[in-house]
């Protein structure tokens, strides 16, 4: 299928540069390998503000006779706040796909892998691989961790090497004497 525009990755970047190309007029195209939003709105920027804004409100019911107020019990539920972010991540996920919606633009789920002549070959998740074509390409793929040879990031618990995504994920509480074991 020919486009005027693809964008290869849909995070803040590329969503926004899809929305205004769609509405200039341009028949507007977007190639996402995991989720809309790319890692900002999924697991980086987002989340984290939702981690932290449950850790601020924390610290204000902790000191809640300050403000006039009187709390019984107050209590965290590590498990209920990584929920909350994720809910959070979720929502917004599903906001960039109601904006794709809205504005035409078609989302190209899987691995985009530019190519000469102005192409691009998608692979999907089942494997099946699609040319797009288009009059201008834009790549707006974002940032990943870099998986070092000897540094496997298998997504295991118990290993030292985690990814920000194992961390927003994770309930355990690491104290600074973890990290300066570790990185002091």
């Amino acid at each position: 299928m020919k486009y005027d525009i693809i964008i290869v990755g849909s995070g803040p970047g590329g969503y926004v540069t899809a929305i205004r190309a769609s509405q200039l007029g341009f028949k507007t195209a977007v190639v996402e390998k995991e989720s809309l939003g790319g890692v900002c709105l999924n697991w980086g920027c987002i989340p984290t503000k939702a981690l932290l804004k449950s850790a601020q409100v924390y610290e204000y019911l902790k000191h809640v006779d300050q403000y006039g107020l009187k709390a019984e019990s107050i209590d965290k539920d590590f498990e209920a706040v990584i929920k909350r972010s994720r809910g959070v991540a979720e929502g917004m996920s599903k906001g960039v796909q109601f904006l794709m919606k809205k504005n035409k633009i078609d989302v190209i789920e899987g691995f985009g892998k530019v190519k000469a002549g102005k192409k691009i070959d998608v692979t999907s998740k089942d494997g099946k691989l699609t040319e797009y074509s288009a009059s201008h390409i834009i790549i707006a793929t974002g940032a990943r961790s870099r998986e070092l040879p000897n540094l496997p990031q298998d997504g295991k618990k118990s290993n030292w090497l985690q990814t920000s995504n194992d961390f927003t994920l994770s309930t355990k509480i690491y104290d600074s004497s973890w990290f300066w074991s570790h990185w002091g």
